[in-house]
């Protein structure tokens, strides 16, 4: 028996087994249609939209956050050094800058931020439900003690930590990102203006200016309204070698045909077991076929089924969802590198099997590891919004390299941005393969396998 007879035996069976096809060639096709479907609002901006809608809900009282901060600046801590008219003339310059009007005239409506936001002040609740609505993309919560907070952080040496939430809807999490970037930077453009003012006061009082004078600085209530007014965010795009950033179609096509070809390992991690249990295993090595041949057939077999998996996957999304998965050629190389790393995991999850004499290696990552590896490779949201751990694990593990790789072809990229990639592949590939030869020759079954399940008989006359 030839390597090619056990490769052509092997996909006959897992062809004409329907939980098989069902799994690992009809699930991606149809999950990659209903998400695709489903989440396409996730993955599109249009430049020419109207602006991005949130809602400001303001968990502060103004008028007793205003009352408390000039009580504190006239307790004895603050007014010790200086006389009745001297505090009164400081609490009356300090409270012609509005700290609230800091915040939604001078940096939500200046002209760059106007351009991207639009924001409406509302209740809680009521954010809430038009969250839930879609009829807003975020929502942006101002905490208890905002306005007291920042009248001590640029009045006085103290600095109190502030912290502006941002709720995100899951209609958009491009618009999410973008709310959250510029609530970002208010709050890096305010942590550098408070360094300012406490780098002025520290000055001031090494050169022994009085208190009063440090707290009359007009100027730089001046210089932080021109600041903030001068945010100079604005929203950019840029389409990558003038393509289209990735549809929903295009993301979930590549990202369930790296995930579901994890599948296809885990299936042929049990194909060395279940020839050594059906016999067939026994049979063939009387039959003078070498180990090796056996293994070796192993391994294309899955190497050709993924083959298959990926090729069906490119063919359905291409001429049914209308995907384009870029340069055919890179394609076709990634897709080459990518059933290699994955034949060298089955292969070695079915040397794994086949030591242990049991099927729960095989089980198990079915089951459960696959769907880690899913998760932490970015297949079931965006590498991008997820946290950092995801981002780095994404990079070692085969089926996020592997949609890295396709992603990148996608966005018009060339084989320098994939090459990386490749190697990584192949390199998984390798490793594999080295430990699956590694724990087979340690087994004593193997080497002896002419003579696993034989029995002898005395034959009388």
């Amino acid at each position: 028996m030839k390597v090619i007879d056990i490769i052509l035996k092997d996909l006959k069976v897992l062809l004409t087994d329907k939980k098989t096809i069902g799994i690992m060639i009809l699930m991606p096709v149809i999950i990659t249609t209903i998400l695709g479907a489903a989440l396409s609002n996730m993955f599109s901006i249009d430049e020419n939209k109207e602006q991005i809608t949130i809602a400001v809900v303001k968990e502060y009282d103004y008028g007793k956050e205003v009352d408390l901060f000039i009580n504190t600046l006239q307790s004895e801590q603050f007014s010790q050094n200086m006389n009745g008219s001297q505090m009164m003339n400081i609490t009356e310059q300090i409270m012609k800058f509005n700290m609230e009007e800091m915040f939604f005239k001078n940096f939500l409506e200046n002209e760059d931020i106007k351009g991207i936001l639009n924001y409406k002040v509302i209740e809680k609740e009521e954010a809430k439900s038009l969250l839930d609505q879609n009829k807003i993309s975020s929502i942006v919560i101002l905490p208890d003690k905002f306005i007291y907070d920042m009248y001590m952080n640029f009045s006085t040496p103290f600095r109190n930590e502030i912290y502006i939430e941002v709720i995100g809807g899951s209609a958009n999490y491009i618009h999410n990102q973008i709310v959250e970037g510029i609530m970002k930077g208010f709050s890096e453009k305010v942590s550098s203006l408070i360094i300012g003012k406490n780098v002025y006061l520290q000055i001031g009082t090494a050169e022994g200016i009085d208190m009063s004078t440090l707290f009359s600085y007009k100027n730089v209530i001046d210089d932080i309204s021109k600041t903030l007014e001068s945010a100079n965010i604005t929203l950019k795009t840029e389409k990558v070698n003038r393509k289209k950033p990735l549809s929903s179609f295009q993301f979930y096509a590549a990202a369930m045909t790296a995930m579901y070809i994890l599948f296809t390992a885990g299936e042929g991690g049990k194909l060395l077991l279940e020839e050594k249990e059906n016999l067939t295993y026994q049979r063939m090595a009387v039959a003078g076929v070498s180990k090796n041949k056996v293994v070796l057939g192993k391994y294309f077999t899955i190497f050709s089924f993924a083959l298959l998996q990926i090729t069906i996957m490119i063919a359905y999304s291409s001429l049914v969802l209308g995907v384009d998965w870029g340069n055919s050629i890179l394609v076709s190389i990634i897709t080459l590198c990518a059933a290699f790393a994955i034949a060298g995991l089955g292969t070695m999850l079915s040397a794994i099997s086949y030591s242990c004499g049991s099927y729960k290696m095989a089980d198990v990552f079915q089951s459960i590891i696959v769907f880690m590896l899913s998760l932490f490779g970015g297949s079931f949201m965006p590498i991008e919004v997820l946290p950092r751990i995801f981002k780095k694990t994404s990079n070692f593990i085969p089926n996020g390299v592997a949609l890295k790789a396709y992603k990148n072809v996608m966005l018009g990229n060339g084989i320098k941005e994939i090459l990386t990639s490749l190697l990584v592949l192949i390199a998984m590939g390798v490793i594999m393969t080295l430990i699956s030869i590694y724990i087979l020759k340690r087994e004593e079954g193997w080497k002896n396998v002419k003579y696993n399940f034989a029995e002898t008989s005395k034959i009388e006359g």
